[in-house]
């Protein structure tokens, strides 16, 4: 068994992407950073699979300082598959802040990596992932509308509320920069009843068939009128109508109010993820 880590975006995707596809909704976290990749691959990454008899078993990322990204491969590949993975990236002296992926294949490597270094992992979210191949009808109040630069500040503000709902700390700069992001690729939309935005939500990560939709928010004045319903939907349909075949989200298992939400608009469950921070 042999753990390798390719130099090349294109070299990598070419060699992973076929067993990726097999699970695509389920590996869109995956696939959509190496899209991403293919066309801005700045900063610091680390594309590696462990192989054996010149056969792919296994590949995982990371795009420093993020978590490492494990797939959905629909089959256990065996416990020596994962170590071998986790005891190169020690030899490597690559940073480990925490890792996703399915949770058999997730809490091997969390435990490996805790006997390796004593560092002990914590389980910060447990997650389903969903998808939506046709949008049911749902009683829409509003109107679909792409953020544009007026709208910087209100996202700025929302951005940082969305992040303390869901445990992950967004500071000012943070949700400037990636308000600024989403703005400039016309991927932040808001749901506008009258003249007053009432929700957010952004087209993230996309794969070869799909898209993924994540940053859902409505602030607390807004909440239980079904903005969020209406927003989701529409931009679902939107992207379908766009020439993707399917849409996928994750959401907290934790949550159940979402969760209805989604499964009301036709997402359907295809898999889960467990998020180990150290």
């Amino acid at each position: 068994m042999k753990v390798q880590f390719a130099k090349s975006v294109e070299a990598y995707v070419e060699l992973v992407e076929k067993k990726l596809l097999k699970k695509e909704a389920c590996n869109n976290l995956i696939l959509g950073i190496l899209e991403r990749l293919k066309q801005n691959n700045e900063g610091a990454y680390y594309l590696g699979w462990v192989e054996k008899d010149k056969e792919l078993l296994f590949p995982f990322m990371q795009t420093a300082p993020n978590n490492w990204v494990l797939p959905d491969l629909g089959q256990f590949v065996g416990e020596e598959v994962i170590r071998a993975a986790v005891k190169q990236i020690w030899d490597q002296g690559m940073e480990v802040p925490g890792v996703i992926g399915p949770e058999q294949y997730a809490t091997i490597f969390a435990k490996e990596w805790e006997d390796i270094t004593g560092n002990q992992p914590v389980v910060h979210m447990q997650e389903w992932i969903y998808q939506l191949d046709a949008v049911n009808q749902v009683q829409q109040d509003g109107e679909l509308v792409i953020a544009q630069e007026k709208d910087l500040s209100l996202l700025i503000h929302w951005l940082q509320q969305f992040g303390e709902e869901a445990g992950e700390k967004i500071t000012e700069k943070q949700a400037e920069a990636i308000a600024r992001r989403n703005i400039n690729q016309h991927s932040a939309f808001l749901w506008q009843v009258g003249k007053h935005y009432v929700s957010m939500a952004n087209r993230s990560r996309t794969t070869k068939n799909g898209a993924t939709i994540n940053a859902v928010f409505t602030p607390d004045q807004h909440k239980e009128k079904g903005y969020a319903t209406s927003l989701v939907a529409a931009l679902s349909q939107q992207l379908l109508d766009s020439g993707y075949q399917f849409c996928s989200l994750y959401t907290d298992t934790s949550n159940p109010i979402s969760n209805h939400v989604y499964q009301k608009i036709g997402y359907y469950k295809v898999g889960s993820a467990i998020v180990y921070s150290f």
